[in-house]
């Protein structure tokens, strides 16, 4: 799995699910992403925001799933890593109900955005804490996983003309056994996009779960380790690659307890001056 902490693919304004009166919970959407891949977008519970459509881009939901030609399954992230998993648990929801491998998933982190990325368990804030995270995102995304690898499939049989109670989803592909026809996910992608979303799909029962459940090694830890991941005080302005672009600044903690600070000097160093 990869991570993109900054990056973007959700942004734009959204429209009151009250005006439409699609339920937060089972609101769908599916379109062709930019490059002939499947878009589907799905709404958590959080807050008012609503998917809609945002030209060959993509939509703009509050959480999506993207299926590019290549097979990879991109994942707008919520939540925020801090050592608790979530960068690993959250992606084997997806992934358990597309039947993929976790490595196939990557993470392009949610912008600030309440509207959108507010968390129900924080009271609507974009938050992550509380042991929340996978408890708020544990229906909806395992749905949006299942309403894709449904599509998928239907999108297979469509191809080859045969029933889509014969076809079968495997490891990023679709199998139809008495053929020995296959076709992965990347090159179904454009197709499933056309698809109409099923109302209702059935979720894997707990005992047929692969993933979920399961020892799962942290997907986040080779880049804490070799130095590739990126951090908040990793980012840049946009054209500007030097350090100035962006203000920096950390806490200095006074030496002494109860300390207070009497004056701010221009080197950063009034905690020392304590009264």
């Amino acid at each position: 799995m990869r991570v993109d902490h900054l990056s973007s693919v959700a942004d734009g304004s959204a429209r009151s699910s009250s005006a439409s009166g699609v339920s937060r919970r089972t609101f769908l959407q599916a379109g062709a992403a930019a490059g002939g891949g499947l878009l589907l977008s799905l709404r958590l519970p959080f807050a008012s925001g609503e998917a809609e459509a945002a030209g060959a881009a993509g939509f703009t939901p509050n959480a999506f799933i993207r299926i590019g030609s290549d097979g990879q399954i991109a994942l707008t992230m919520p939540y925020v890593e801090m050592g608790q998993g979530t960068y690993t648990s959250i992606p084997m929801l997806i992934a358990e109900e597309l039947e993929v491998e976790l490595k196939q998933v990557w993470l392009e982190h949610a912008p600030p955005n309440e509207k959108l990325y507010g968390n129900p368990w924080l009271g609507g804030i974009q938050a992550t804490g509380n042991s929340s995270a996978v408890r708020a995102a544990w229906q909806p995304l395992r749905q949006a996983g299942a309403t894709a690898r449904t599509m998928l499939v239907s999108a297979a049989a469509k191809r080859w003309n045969v029933d889509a109670a014969s076809c079968r989803a495997q490891s990023g592909e679709v199998l139809h056994a008495p053929t020995g026809k296959r076709a992965t996910y990347g090159e179904l992608a454009a197709d499933a996009a056309r698809v109409p979303v099923p109302k209702n799909v059935a979720l894997k029962r707990p005992q047929d779960f692969k993933l979920i459940g399961t020892p799962a090694k942290r997907l986040d830890t080779a880049g804490k380790v070799n130095g590739t991941a990126i951090y908040g005080i990793d980012v840049r302005s946009a054209g500007r690659k030097d350090r100035d672009a962006c203000a920096i600044a950390r806490v200095r903690r006074s030496r002494e307890a109860r300390g207070r600070c009497r004056s701010e000097g221009r080197q950063g160093r009034a905690a020392d001056r304590t009264a």
